[in-house]
Formats: structure tokens, C-alpha cells, sequence
């Protein structure tokens, strides 16, 4: 068990299980409901409902075009999407979309310029999603009842992947490889970390006192979580595949992700966390998928001169043995005469 510090109100954060939930290829972008029992995410091209469980899927919504980056609103009434559309001269575009919860009644929000990653605001009134209606993509907010949208971000690069403060306050989001968080009326954004690596797709926890995110700082893309300042950066996962797109659940218990180890063979899974209250400086500890337990320095020299070594290992062993066996028959002799 790795244990890693981490001040996050009284207590240490324990990564204790991480439950796969398919099996297949293509999984992508797990939402929570706003009660925590189901997962909406996007497969084979269509926007898809299971249990937290990963039991009783069902599709809501198929096409022969791209569809995903599917969220449930702020009561699960109603799943914000994006899908590929065409214009009367075949051009094609990415618009969002909304339906109720069972798939029923879709609308079209938006226009012919590309516009992606929906993500609804605490209260219920607003959409933040990215779009290229300026060129590249910036974050606009849609006022929900009106469907007027206002431009929150406008710089050179392709912001990516908004979510809202649980207050509703600020905007988290990622541009060209760090992360930045905004007030929707404020002239600047704040950047919570400088650096060479790629860290991308953020996401507030439901107290607002953490990050989760994506970063390929230890070679391979793994989630890793901060405080809201940038500081206290730690590792939860330490596969060698690609851990992508991290979700807190409501009750800041579980974080939904993707995950592959092949090319495009993305699986959700959810690591389970447990939070026990210490008065001692808050951590967190990673219980890997296999059992974890620490092992003697001498052990993997050992196991190395095996490998490498098969017959000098052999021979090494018979002598030892030898020896063994020997000195036990000289003191049982001694013992009799």
C-alpha cells in the first residue's frame, strides 16, 4: 500500500478498490446521476444509461454518426450531449443535443459551428460546453431557459473539458496541456499549474476542496489529484495503461474513469475511495488491483539471478542444499555417539 499526504479536511483518502465495469472497446466519458446510482456514457456511437454497478445498461440514443460527452443535468431529468450532424451540402459539424433521462423528447441547442463537452451548473440554469463559433475552441455559457450563450474564454489555443465549482462560482478547464480556473464574469483565469507535461480533463470533487485529472507526467496518462490551488499534487494510479476522463460521484466515494492498456480498447471503471478521520496530516493510500505487499531487496536479487542466470542458479541451489543437508547429518551424528 502506497501512502501519499494529502490535506483534505480531517482524514486520509484511501484508494481501496477499483471495479471494472465493462468489457468491450470504446467506452468513453462517464457521468454521474445527481443521486449516484446510474452512469450515462457514450459506446459504439450512442449515448448509453447503466447501474453504478455497471449492471442493467441500455441505450438512450443511437445514430450512425459520432455521438458522446453525454452528462445528466443538475435533478437527472434530462442528458446533455454532443453528436456529428450534416448540413443540406453534407458538411459535417458537432451540435448538442438534450433528451430526458429515458431518451424521450430530443432537442438541438446548438448551430453549425462544432460545440462539445456539455456540462450543467450546480443550479440548473446554465450550460457551459466548448465551441468554435469564434474560430477555435473557447468556453461559452448558454443561459438554459433563453438558450442565449455568452463567450467566457477567448485565447489562441483550444480550451477543453469545463466543469463547474459545486457552487456554481468558477469554471475549471484545460488549455494546451495545464489547467486554469475562471469566474464566469472575470477578465482573467487563473492557472493552476505550469509545466511541460499534459494534464487535461479536470474535475472539481463535490466538496470543492479537490481536482481529479488526467496527466502523462510518469510517461502514461494517469489520474492524479491536487488541491484547489494547484498544490499537493498525488498520484492514485499506477497501471502502466492509460487512465483518461475522471468523475467524482456525488457522495465524493467513487471516481468513474476510462481506461485501456490496448489501442482504442477504452473500459469504464471506478476506483472506490474511503476517507477515515485521522488527526494526523491527511494522505492518500493506493491499494493496487493485485494484492500489494512489500517485498525484501534480497528477494528480487534473487529472483533476478534466476532469470538470468538458470544454470548458475540451479548449481547454487544444489550446493546450498548440500550443505544444508550435510551440516544437519554432522550434528545428528555427534548427537548419537
Amino acid at each position: 500500500m502506497l501512502l501519499l499526504p494529502l490535506a483534505c479536511g480531517a482524514g486520509a483518502i484511501i484508494v481501496d478498490e477499483d471495479i471494472r465495469l465493462t468489457d468491450g472497446k470504446g467506452y468513453n466519458h462517464p457521468s454521474w446521476s445527481p443521486d449516484g446510482k446510474k452512469l450515462t456514457y457514450a459506446y459504439n456511437q450512442g449515448i448509453w444509461v447503466m447501474n453504478a454497478d455497471g449492471s442493467g445498461t441500455k441505450k438512450l440514443y443511437d445514430t450512425l454518426a459520432w455521438s458522446g460527452d453525454p452528462v445528466f443535468n443538475h435533478d437527472g431529468t434530462k442528458i446533455y450531449y454532443a453528436t456529428e450532424s450534416r448540413t443540406a451540402y453534407s458538411a459535417r459539424y458537432i451540435s448538442l443535443h438534450v433528451m430526458n433521462a429515458d431518451g424521450s423528447d430530443n432537442m438541438k441547442l446548438t448551430g453549425t459551428s462544432d460545440s462539445r463537452s456539455p456540462v450543467v451548473s450546480p443550479d440548473g440554469r446554465s450550460l457551459a460546453y466548448i465551441s468554435r463559433i469564434s474560430g477555435n475552441y473557447d468556453i461559452w455559457v448558454m443561459d438554459i431557459s433563453s438558450k442565449k450563450s455568452v463567450q467566457i474564454t477567448d485565447d489562441k489555443g483550444d480550451e477543453n473539458s469545463p466543469s463547474w465549482s459545486p457552487d456554481g462560482s468558477r469554471l475549471l478547464y484545460s488549455l494546451e496541456g495545464d489547467i486554469y480556473t475562471k469566474e464566469p464574469d472575470a477578465v482573467k483565469a487563473t492557472r493552476l499549474n505550469e509545466d511541460e507535461f499534459d494534464n487535461i480533463e479536470p474535475a472539481y470533487s463535490p466538496e470543492g476542496d479537490m481536482i481529479v485529472f488526467s496527466s502523462d507526467r510518469d510517461g502514461s496518462y494517469d489520474l492524479w489529484i491536487m488541491r484547489v490551488d494547484g498544490t499537493g499534487m498525488k498520484k492514485l494510479t499506477m497501471d502502466k495503461s492509460s487512465e483518461r476522463a475522471p468523475v467524482w460521484s456525488p457522495d465524493g466515494h467513487h471516481i468513474a474513469y476510462v481506461s485501456t492498456n490496448e489501442v482504442d480498447a477504452y473500459n469504464l471503471w471506478v476506483l472506490k475511495l474511503r476517507i477515515e478521520q485521522s488527526e494526523q496530516v491527511s494522505t492518500v493510500e493506493y491499494m493496487e488491483k493485485e494484492n500489494y505487499a512489500e517485498i525484501n531487496p534480497h528477494i528480487n536479487n534473487v529472483r533476478a539471478f534466476a532469470t538470468d542466470e538458470p544454470k548458475k542458479f540451479i548449481v547454487s541451489v544444489l550446493l546450498i542444499s548440500f550443505v544444508i543437508v550435510s551440516g544437519i547429518v554432522y550434528s545428528f551424528i555427534r548427537k548419537i555417539r
